[in-house]
């Protein structure tokens, strides 16, 4: 049976995107921290912080929202890895032979080269690891009823997410891990089997996310605790829930979307390489202080926005090349003969 595609979902992903390169102008841009604590310049562009905080957490609900019992395709695996190799070592020489990045050492080369097992992109790497746990978790999750696994969104989001607040107990690295991303995975696997939030109003779900912002943004500026401006805040996994649930009922027709979606994760990669990192992004928007509060509003804005198209462009472009060199073929023959390799390896357990 074909699975209809949710349009909805695939522009939440755009979205999402757009929110990572604000998350990004904001912060490693130098617009949050070199503004006066109580100013009113202060409390917006950590409004705007805050209101984005959950695109990370979307993305990988969305993984388990998403969720089908069809067999894992591992070459897609592949090709995000062919992907991020793009953004770390082709971009990085191209960078570097344009007078980028002068001073290169061996050892940088050698990580670009090899972007999940030097973290490159600590998201993708994280989602490596998801990757290869999604059968086992789907298993789990195909056998339990709506009521277990209201149970088990409950009891996910106090265990790991409020608890590691104050403690860490499960290491969960502030949600810069493999770890919580399969729990992310499971949270949103688990509202889709229990259809949380369905039978709530848009309007509902509308009012709980601004609660949950205005929490996080009162306790911030206001009594200067960051505590909930963190991925396993249960504010920011909630705003992230409700999300996914929102934009899951917007239907669309998905010519132009559907195209899109895919390039989405380039953007990502595209303004973490580590070159563009630091010597295009960081602190170059600082300029924006020094404007009034509307104008800096729009310049964060527009600039937040410059940084997503040229993303799009570059990975578009990409995508084209991709399909010339038939790339997706050659991931189809190394994960053949991995697997051979495999079949081959499980004799020793005999």
């Amino acid at each position: 049976m074909k699975i209809q595609r949710n349009y909805g979902v695939d522009l939440l992903r755009l979205v999402l995107m757009y929110m990572v390169c604000m998350l990004h102008t904001l912060g490693h841009g130098g617009i949050l921290y070199a503004t006066e604590a109580g100013t009113i310049k202060f409390k917006v562009f950590w409004l705007m912080e805050i209101f984005s905080y959950c695109a990370v957490n979307g993305f990988a609900i969305i993984s388990g929202y998403m969720s089908t019992d069809r067999p894992q395709k591992y070459e897609k695996l592949v090709d995000m890895w062919f992907q991020a190799f793009f953004y770390s070592f082709v971009i990085s020489v191209l960078l570097t032979v344009a007078g980028g990045n002068i001073e290169v050492t061996k050892k940088e080369v050698i990580s670009w080269a090899m972007p999940v097992a030097y973290d490159k992109f600590w998201y993708f790497t994280a989602f490596f690891a998801l990757f290869f746990s999604i059968p086992i978790l789907n298993r789990f999750v195909v056998k339990i009823d709506e009521k277990t696994a209201k149970k088990g969104i409950i009891i996910l989001i106090i265990l790991f997410g409020t608890w590691n607040l104050f403690a860490n107990a499960f290491k969960v690295q502030n949600g810069y891990s493999a770890f919580w991303l399969m729990i992310l995975y499971c949270i949103g696997a688990f509202a889709k089997k229990a259809k949380v939030f369905e039978n709530k109003k848009t309007s509902t779900l509308l009012a709980i996310w601004g609660i949950c912002i205005l929490i996080t943004w009162i306790m911030c500026v206001h009594y200067g605790n960051k505590i909930f401006v963190n991925y396993i805040s249960p504010t920011m996994i909630l705003s992230g829930l409700i999300m996914v649930v929102l934009f899951a009922r917007i239907h669309l027709k998905g010519t132009i979307i559907s195209r899109l979606s895919p390039l989405a994760f380039g953007i990502y990669l595209f303004q973490q390489n580590q070159i563009i990192w630091e010597k295009y992004l960081n602190n170059a928007f600082s300029f924006v202080l020094n404007k009034s509060v509307v104008v800096g509003v729009l310049y964060a804005i527009i600039c937040a926005g410059a940084i997503f198209i040229i993303g799009l462009c570059v990975e578009f472009v990409r995508s084209k090349y991709v399909g010339i060199l038939k790339v997706h073929q050659i991931s189809k023959r190394i994960v053949s003969f991995i697997q051979y390799l495999l079949e081959k390896a499980i004799i020793l357990f005999d």
